[in-house]
């Protein structure tokens, strides 16, 4: 009995090992792409929080001191559109607080939290402080 030794094609053993091979790298790209997804997930909600807070910001610092606005006064502050979109518009998952702290770091300036917090599978909340001008001599 004479054995071929030119034949084509593969094994069932070379098959299976790179059958094999393959799912193991495929199971290693499934996990990354999914903690990829997961990770611009988490980052889109860090943009939009920090963008919402900085907004409320700006927004405090455009008020006149001198009018003695109600969001400058001391304490603690949540707005009135809560909760927000990622647009600033209400029916979002986002909520927006600040607490205002009179004469500090020096007297007429106001030292203002301002806290954005939102649940993507945990709670997660973005702080940005700023010092605003609370009284006319610094106007």
């Amino acid at each position: 009995m004479t054995r071929k030794t030119d034949a084509a094609g593969f094994s069932v053993l070379e098959v299976l090992a790179g059958i094999s091979i393959f799912s193991l790298v495929a199971a290693g790209l499934a996990a990354n792409s999914i903690a990829a997804i997961k990770s611009n997930r988490i980052s889109r909600g860090l943009s939009v929080a920090a963008t919402l807070a900085q907004d409320k910001l700006e927004q405090l610092r455009a008020l006149d001191p001198s009018t003695n606005p109600a969001d400058l006064t001391a304490g603690f502050h949540a707005d009135p559109s809560n909760p927000l979109s990622a647009t600033g518009q209400t029916g979002g998952p986002y909520t927006r607080r600040w607490t205002v702290t009179a004469d500090t770091p020096s007297l007429g300036l106001a030292t203002v939290v301002v806290t954005v917090s939102w649940t993507e599978g945990a709670t997660r909340t973005v702080r940005m402080v700023g010092y605003l001008c609370s009284s006319q001599a610094c106007v």
